[in-house]
């Protein structure tokens, strides 16, 4: 149990260290305008396999690793980007969906 809070600590921090970078922000939104546009459910292991490597190759996250460590050296390894983005990805897409029902709902 100890262990399951701490892997859900450690995931929110990196998400939070994601979105500090901005570049979990715009995973965030491409994902949303995925579930908004109804584009189907399986692009978005897909989009967190995509961010997940781009961020690990290509992103410098040196200027806002120093909030919190823990989470900046768990973020060095790739497969746990992944996980983190997985996250971010599937929960922008369910709030891009539910954004469509509800507009679609209000007229």
């Amino acid at each position: 149990m100890v262990k399951l809070i701490r892997f859900i600590a450690l995931v929110s921090q990196s998400i939070f260290i994601q979105f500090v970078h901005l570049f979990g922000l715009v995973a965030f939104v491409l994902s949303a305008v995925m579930g908004y546009f109804r584009l189907p459910s399986w692009t978005v292991p897909i989009a967190s396999v995509i961010f997940g490597v781009v961020a690990d190759k290509y992103i410098d996250e040196s200027a806002v690793s120093s909030l919190l460590e823990k989470a900046a050296s768990a973020n060095q390894r790739g497969g746990f980007l992944i996980v983190v983005f997985f996250v971010i990805t599937a929960v922008g897409y369910v709030s891009g969906a539910y954004g469509r029902h509800y507009l679609k709902n209000r007229q």
